[in-house]
């Protein structure tokens, strides 16, 4: 079916990012804080590193297979990077509680959302073996069609997850603006969790 890659890589994306991670919350906030805009900006600035992120992971998912220690080198890197940002939003969080409010220049959501997409090396791991399945199953060909479709896909559906989160925060904005100032120490707290689960796995 010809439409099959594009939905697997849809469904794949919006499932497997519908849980609380560094990139939806960071969406919600941003929403919250600097308004709806931005956030979009943020989520567009997301979903193109994604589609070079599925595409790459795609494209050599044959090499990576075959040289296991790729994938672990990528996922030893995105434990390293995720214990810093876990450091870097707890600081961040202690400043802010810290600081007394004062206008600032709103930054570049787009950029913002790129620097964030592209230093979560989980993505790679996450497609190649999501590919890998659907190829076992003979629901994705790995030719340049397929490929192609599945990365579209699956940069729609990050950009859909997270504009869902960005709705939400719209919706409930009112009543959540006060806890703002603590989604920092959530980020914190996310992005530790995922690093000492990532080095469990590995050791």
């Amino acid at each position: 079916m010809f439409f099959m890659p594009f939905l697997l890589g849809l469904v794949t994306s919006y499932v497997g990012s519908i849980s609380p991670s560094m990139l939806n919350i960071t969406a919600t906030k941003i929403s919250i804080e600097q308004g709806k805009k931005i956030a979009i900006q943020f989520a567009i600035g997301v979903s193109v590193i994604v589609l070079f992120q599925a595409f790459f992971a795609l494209l050599f998912l044959q090499v990576i297979h075959e040289n296991p220690i790729i994938l672990e080198s990528i996922e030893t890197a995105a434990i390293v990077v995720f214990s810093i940002l876990s450091l870097v939003f707890f600081r961040k969080a202690r400043q802010e509680q810290q600081e007394i409010s004062a206008t600032k220049s709103k930054p570049n959501g787009f950029i913002t959302g790129m620097g964030l997409s592209a230093i979560n090396m989980f993505s790679i791991p996450f497609y190649c073996g999501a590919g890998a399945a659907f190829n076992m199953y003979d629901w994705l060909e790995l030719d340049t069609i397929d490929v192609l479709l599945f990365t579209l896909g699956a940069t729609l559906g990050t950009y859909l997850i997270l504009y869902s989160y960005i709705l939400f925060a719209e919706k409930i904005k009112s009543k959540i603006a006060q806890f703002s100032k603590y989604f920092n120490y959530i980020l914190s707290a996310i992005t530790g969790f995922v690093a000492v689960i990532s080095l469990v796995k590995i050791l």
